[in-house]
């Protein structure tokens, strides 16, 4: 069995900007994301160092119609200066309502 399989939820490639928050920060910062899921998002950011594992932020996702969504994740696993996998810690009809418009909005494999 491949990693993939053992994945609670199907990952979707699709580059979206994503804005991130702390309350430490001063201003939030944008990244773009590799892929997303019900579970979480992994994002591009060179500022691996300073995001440590378990740190809570708001993660900010336009959706198909041109709105936001904002869920609270953790930062659960990090590749320096790659990016970092975020933990959704908010489940939410939004949540699920934006992965279906973006797996309908992808070509088909």
């Amino acid at each position: 069995m491949n990693y993939e399989e053992q994945r609670e939820f199907t990952r979707l490639s699709v580059e979206l900007e994503i804005t991130l928050y702390h309350e430490m920060w001063v201003h939030p910062i944008k990244v773009k994301s590799k892929d997303i899921s019900l579970g979480g998002i992994f994002i591009y950011t060179s500022f691996t160092k300073d995001l440590p594992n378990s740190m809570l932020l708001s993660v900010t996702i336009p959706t198909v119609d041109e709105r936001f969504v904002t869920f609270k994740g953790e930062v659960v696993h990090s590749v320096p200066k790659v990016g970092v996998g975020i933990r959704f810690l908010t489940k939410s009809n939004h949540l699920n309502s934006l992965i279906a418009k973006l797996r309908r909005s992808l070509p088909s494999e």
